[in-house]
Order: structure tokens, then sequence, then C-alpha cells
């Protein structure tokens, strides 16, 4: 399944490829920006935020815009927390147009289920008519126009009777894979494969590294890292009063707003790890702390592949830096 991102902010897309990665094995993702007036190219199945479309709050002008800028793409569609006017939609236009909503803020459990849900209802809607939908339509008068309602006679009379008011909803097509590579008309789509292979190191392979290093007083800071990681318990280690990193061992996340340089110097410093303090948190409050404190989420086990280089496959001075920035 393709997904196409439309006007997430970098953080925000940051957080969808790295859930996706690991919560929809076998599905890959594009963003694209979006804008007020923004006609969205096709895919299978889209994201895409309603403020950034310019469509906050449901009226009926902007559930036509929104249709129009959809061009028949199901969609999970992000609605402002504070907004309700979207829920009076018409549901048959909704379950039509296959759409769900999904209220802001969101927690990764809530995007898998919107993105499943979406996706059953497109496949749904794509799905065959049953066979008695299929049956042969009865006879045109030479010239009838396609698509129109067709009249019938009745026997000795030349008035024709109205078709029957309830009728088959007509199946909507199989839209077309997204190609990533979209007009120029069109916004600019880039590309993401979920199944990129990346570097990685476990928690477990940190420690066994670890323990195999001849000095076992140094590397203050992985030491603590991997004893923590270990536990299986979130926790947040606090670089300075507004820099910190959130560590989620087994969603296999860690999100942060320090820059990765002053990590890396803090690794390779003893006397920097020891001003470091590090407390656990709930499971509950992590993606919330860090979604408020506008970090982005990253793989845990690339995270550490590049501590680990960064600091046990090059030769450190143990003692580089005497402060943080």
């Amino acid at each position: 399944m393709n997904v196409l991102v439309a006007g997430l902010s970098p953080r925000d897309e940051a957080a969808f490829g790295f859930f996706l990665s690991r919560s929809m094995k076998g599905w890959s993702w594009a963003s694209t920006p979006a804008g007020r007036g923004t006609v969205l190219p096709k895919a299978d199945l889209l994201v895409a935020d309603l403020v950034a479309l310019g469509l906050a709050q449901w009226s009926q002008a902007a559930e036509a815009e929104l249709l129009r800028v959809l061009q028949g793409n199901s969609a999970v569609l992000l609605v402002p927390s504070n907004d309700q006017t979207w829920a009076t939609m018409n549901p048959v236009t909704v379950k039509q147009h296959a759409l769900v909503w999904l209220q802001k803020p969101y927690g990764t459990e809530d995007m898998r289920m919107a993105l499943e849900k979406a996706a059953a209802a497109c496949q749904q809607a794509a799905a065959p008519p049953p066979a008695a939908a299929r049956a042969k339509p009865a006879p045109r008068s030479p010239g009838a126009v396609p698509g129109a309602a067709t009249l019938s006679e009745g026997p000795g009379s030349a008035t024709p009777t109205a078709p029957p008011v309830a009728r088959l909803p007509q199946a909507r097509p199989v839209l077309p894979t997204v190609s990533f590579r979209s007009p120029a008309s069109l916004p600019q789509v880039v590309s993401h494969d979920a199944s990129d292979e990346v570097p990685g190191l476990s928690a477990q392979d940190l420690q066994t590294r670890l323990a195999g290093l001849p000095d076992s007083g140094r590397h203050l800071f992985l030491r603590k890292l991997a004893a923590m990681l270990m536990q299986r318990q979130p926790f947040e280690a606090r670089f300075t009063v507004h820099n910190s990193v959130i560590f989620h061992p087994v969603d296999g996340w860690v999100a942060s707003n320090t820059p990765m340089m002053v990590i890396e110097r803090v690794c390779q410093s003893d006397a920097l790890a020891a001003a470091v303090t590090v407390r656990e948190i709930e499971g509950s409050q992590a993606e919330e702390r860090a979604h408020r404190l506008g970090m982005p989420l990253r793989e845990l086990d690339t995270f550490l592949w590049e501590l680990a280089t960064a600091s046990l496959d090059k030769k450190s001075g143990g003692t580089a830096g005497s402060r943080l920035h």
C-alpha cells in the first residue's frame, strides 16, 4: 500500500515514516506539500491535514472543495483537536469516498487503526458488485444516453414508469498506484520506502560491545544508556535545562531536541556524561511529552548505531569538551 502524506510538518512526517516502517510492513509512503487550493496526486491512500489544506472547519463549500482536492482518493483526514464541524458531514458521502477522520493529537495506535480502516473501506469500495448487481441491464431504446435512468413500458401502456427509488451504488473505480513522479502541475512528491535498509544496533548488541572493551570504566554514558535500555522502561536523559533525549525501548524509538554532535561529545567524555541526569517516565507519557516538546521520533537501533560508530569505532580523547552549549 502506497500512502501519500500531505501538509504535515517535517517533524510529523519523520514520525509518520518511523511509525510506518515499524508498524505497517510492506507499506511505502511519499510526501507532498499542501496549501489552500492544492489538488493532490492520485495515490492508494492519502493522509492529509485539513488545516494545511485551508479546510479547518466544515461548510458546504469546504466539503465541495475537499472532494475536489482529494480527486477521488480515499483518505485519513487529520482534524483539529477542538473541531466538531466535520462530524456533521453526510455519513453517506463519507462512506462513499472512504474517508476516515483522525483528530489531533493522535498516537501511533490511533494512526494505525485509521490507516487500516481507510484501506479496508477503499478495498471494499473497489470490490466488484454482487452477482445480482451484475445482472444484464434492461435494453435501452435507440439513442438513449449512457448513465441515464432506463424507462420501461408496461404491457398495453405507452406511459413510461419511473425507475425504483432504491438503486445500487456504483462501485468506485480502482485508483492507480501513485507513481511518485508527478507532473509539473502537481505538487512535488518525495518518495520514501518503508523497507529501506539502514544500519542498526540493538541494546543487547551495544551492551555486548561495551562488555568487550578493555577499559570497563570508560564510556560512562553509553554504559548507563545500555543498562537503562535493558530494563525495557521508557526514560529521559536530560543534558541541559532545555535539551534531552527520550527513549522508548519497547516501541523501539528515540526522540530528541538535542544536536547529535552534543550527544556524541557526551558519549566520548565521561566528565560531560556525569552531568547528564536520567529518569524513568510512564510509557503513556513518553510519546505525548516528545510531541509536546517538538521532538521528532527516530529508530532507536539506528540512533544507537550512530552513537557507537562515533564513540566506539573511533579513538576518542575521553576528555573532549568541558561543558555543554
